[in-house]
């Protein structure tokens, strides 16, 4: 009996909360609509830290814009994501996004006020480049398309909501 509450004691000791994340997914013309900005543009910097609270980690991405597709934008355009490594902690958030400097990617922002934005949608908000036969940019999605395309079909969405 001793033995089965002192086993019982140590689980409920180890039991920690967890917190799932659960993102609705969006359609195409909603990932469009919903974003502040969408820009071509690549990974110059990846910077985690503790968040404000210090019960988290964040990253903070630096893009250099290639080329803007909705919103305004500078040279620039920093984004946080979850998950890091601060230190010797790391926070691995399962389907968070991760870059590494010089990933090219099509990066769909949703601003927060005061805060620095976060992509929308998650990762519905990250679409992969790479570069295809001759040298041409395809965007990696279900039916890898060229990036020229892709951003056709973003600013034609633009074009009908305004």
């Amino acid at each position: 009996m001793r033995l089965c509450l002192s086993t019982l004691a140590i689980c409920v000791g180890l039991v920690t909360s967890s917190f799932a994340v659960t993102v609705a997914p969006l359609t195409f013309e909603q990932l469009v609509n919903q974003s502040a900005a969408v820009v071509f543009g690549r990974v110059v910097e990846v910077r985690s830290d503790f968040t404000d609270d210090r019960r988290a980690i964040q990253s903070v991405v630096t893009v250099e814009v290639l080329r803007g597709i909705k919103g305004r934008s500078g040279d620039t355009l920093s984004f946080t994501t979850p998950g890091g490594q601060a230190g010797r902690y790391l926070n691995v958030i399962p389907g968070a996004p991760v870059f590494s400097r010089g990933d090219l990617a099509v990066f769909f922002v949703s601003s927060r006020g005061a805060r620095l934005p976060v992509t929308t949608g998650f990762t519905q908000g990250i679409f992969r480049v790479q570069r295809g036969a001759a040298n041409q940019m395809i965007v990696n999605q279900k039916v890898p398309v060229p990036l020229t395309t892709f951003e056709a079909n973003v600013r034609a969405i633009v074009d009908a909501t305004r």
